[in-house]
């Protein structure tokens, strides 16, 4: 059996295009979301960043949020 890494590594060599579509098929073998966002949300978060940037957060804090929250 192949390891992750060297997935990983025969993916990338794949032209974008069959990546995108591993990616997505990837994606789409996850488990559904226990969460539901709808369009009008994401809308009215957009919007609350483009009047105020100082809501938005960095890919750190992120990831730092995340590793906090699976404790």
């Amino acid at each position: 059996m192949m390891k992750l890494e060297e997935i990983v590594r025969e993916a990338a060599m794949l032209p974008e295009e069959e990546r995108a579509s591993l990616a997505s098929r990837l994606l789409h073998g996850l488990e559904t979301p226990v969460y539901d966002v709808s369009d009008d949300e994401v809308f009215r978060r957009i919007r609350e960043a483009d009047e105020d940037p100082t809501v938005l957060i960095t890919f750190e804090e992120l990831v730092s949020g995340l590793h906090l929250r699976g404790r």
